[in-house]
């Protein structure tokens, strides 16, 4: 099968090559055949630059990337209970964790110290076929297509955002700093429990914005003088109750940090980028105005159910979202788009 691997732990070694499909060698596990893998902004376009270095790096090459994925099943272990040949799934991407710490037993699995990430530490979805266990796997919604079903795993990291971290409520005011891929999920997720949403984002970033409203966010570019005065009038007065760094940056921070009202949440919700990972904080506001603090990083398996529900809900809004597909053999196209901002969500289409 054809498949994009990170080859060594040279930074940028990565081709697509010819390989031996999966073999199905443990009766838990489901081969799925893959229809639709996105290319992730933050960790996929992170994991070709980096250089991996040392036992506790990440990357664990030679291995397939990607995480972000949907398919059909094509064959099952004979453990397997509630997956079928020919089911259209989706699946999570904590392939292996060591069952027994307190992260494990609260259900982050995620934060596990021996988590093992598909398309990092496991072979990952750009390939024709993946396997995983049965517990990762989840049956797509009837009336979300393969298409859309690749973004819930983006979906389901939004999902803990605004929810596990956010602790949104119905009636909230909530803005979101950065209309990614990340950013738009965040919407659709804080929409779906009834918020109200405000979008900001730059000039360079206006088909983006366009997006958000149309989904039915209000949206604001960040280099007008009175962005808190115009947040207030969109809040009633007050600034926001919540508000997500989608981006990763100590710019979207310190906007985040500065558009929530006294009590308020802060989210960091996009990966911190490789240039700027030391962030400088205003600590004397935080503490006057007794700010929440907090980060939202990959999905617990409750984000999954949660997502699938809000991609049921609106998968005309999420269709909008797939900006391109790209055969694997033009992976480098689907990347450079990605790092370039050209698209909204790029994706790699197999022949299904």
């Amino acid at each position: 099968m054809k498949a994009l691997m990170r080859l060594t732990e040279k930074a940028y070694d990565m081709n697509v090559v010819e390989i031996p499909e999966p073999v199905v060698d443990k009766d838990n596990w489901v081969k799925v055949k893959v229809a639709y893998a996105g290319v992730c902004g933050g960790s996929d376009i992170k994991l070709m630059k980096v250089d991996a270095v040392g036992d506790s790096a990440k990357l664990k090459p030679p291995v397939i990337l990607g995480h972000e994925a949907s398919g059909i099943v094509v064959e099952v272990g004979k453990s397997v209970t509630r997956t079928k040949v020919g089911d259209k799934v989706v699946y999570e991407t904590t392939v292996d964790n060591c069952g027994a710490c307190r992260y494990c037993h609260s259900g982050d699995w995620n934060m596990c110290p021996s988590r093992k990430g598909l398309g990092s530490a496991i072979n990952g979805s750009f390939a024709e076929y993946v396997i995983v266990p049965e517990r990762n796997i989840r049956l797509l919604p009837e009336n979300v297509s393969l298409k859309v079903g690749a973004l819930a795993e983006p979906l389901a990291c939004a999902y803990h955002i605004v929810y596990d971290r956010g602790h949104i409520h119905s009636g909230e005011n909530i803005v979101i700093i950065g209309p990614g891929i990340i950013g738009l999920c965040c919407s659709l997720v804080a929409l779906a429990a009834g918020a109200k949403v405000i979008m900001i984002g730059t000039r360079h970033s206006s088909h983006r914005l366009e997006a958000a409203k149309e989904f039915g966010c209000s949206v604001l570019t960040n280099d007008i003088d009175n962005l808190d005065e115009r947040v207030r009038e969109l809040c009633n007065g007050d600034l926001a109750d919540i508000s997500v760094d989608a981006i990763g940056s100590n710019q979207a921070f310190d906007t985040a940090l500065h558009l929530v009202r006294k009590m308020g949440r802060i989210v960091i919700g996009g990966v911190p980028s490789l240039e700027s990972n030391m962030y400088t904080v205003d600590m004397s506001y935080i503490y006057k105005n007794q700010l929440y603090i907090t980060a939202g990083r990959s999905s617990r398996p409750s984000s999954w159910t949660g997502a699938l529900n809000v991609l049921s809900r609106y998968p005309d809004k999420f269709e909008k979202l797939v900006s391109k597909c790209f055969p694997i053999e033009k992976w480098q196209e689907a990347f450079d788009a990605t790092i370039k901002k050209d698209v909204l969500k790029a994706m790699i289409k197999f022949d299904i």
